[in-house]
C-alpha cells in the first residue's frame, strides 16, 4: 500500500505593514481591557459610527454589465444624459474637420504662391526644362 501525501500551498509571508498592523492591534487590545465602563462604552459608540460611514452611500449604484462593472448616480439616463455622454465625440470630429479645412486651405495657398512666384519671375521657357529648376523651386519654397 502507498501511502501519499499532499502538500498544501504555503501561506504568503506577511508583509511588513501587516506585520506592523498586528502588532499595533495587539497593543491596543491589551490596553482596551484595563479601560472604565464608560470609556469602552464610547469607543464602542465610535467604533460603530465609523463603521456605519464605511457602509455603501445609497444614492451610489453599481451595475455590472457584460464584462465590466459601472459606476452611476442610480436612476436612468434621459436624452439630455445620452447627448452630453456624446458631444466630446461630436466636438472631436468638428475640430478635426476643421483642422483638416484649415490645413487644406493652408496647402492650395502655398502652391498658389509657387505659381504666382512662377509666372511673375523672368525666366526664358528654356528654363523650364533645366534639370536644375526643381532645385530652384525647392529653394524658393524654403524662404
Amino acid at each position: 500500500m502507498t501511502l501519499k501525501r499532499s502538500t498544501m500551498p504555503a501561506a504568503p509571508a506577511p508583509s511588513q505593514a501587516d506585520q506592523f498592523g498586528q502588532r499595533i492591534s495587539a497593543r491596543l487590545s491589551a490596553g482596551a481591557e484595563n479601560l472604565d465602563h464608560d470609556i469602552s462604552q464610547r469607543l464602542r459608540v465610535a467604533r460603530e459610527l465609523a463603521l456605519a460611514r464605511l457602509a455603501p452611500h445609497p444614492g451610489l449604484v453599481s451595475a455590472t454589465q457584460r464584462h465590466g462593472a459601472v459606476l452611476s448616480l442610480g436612476g436612468p439616463v434621459g436624452g439630455w444624459g445620452k447627448l452630453s455622454s456624446l458631444l466630446p465625440a461630436i466636438v472631436l470630429l468638428v475640430g478635426l474637420f476643421c483642422i483638416d479645412t484649415v490645413q487644406e486651405q493652408f496647402r492650395a495657398d502655398e502652391l498658389a504662391d509657387v505659381d504666382v512666384e512662377l509666372l511673375t519671375a523672368e525666366l526664358p521657357p528654356t528654363a523650364y526644362t533645366d534639370p536644375g529648376f526643381v532645385q530652384f523651386l525647392r529653394s524658393t519654397v524654403r524662404d
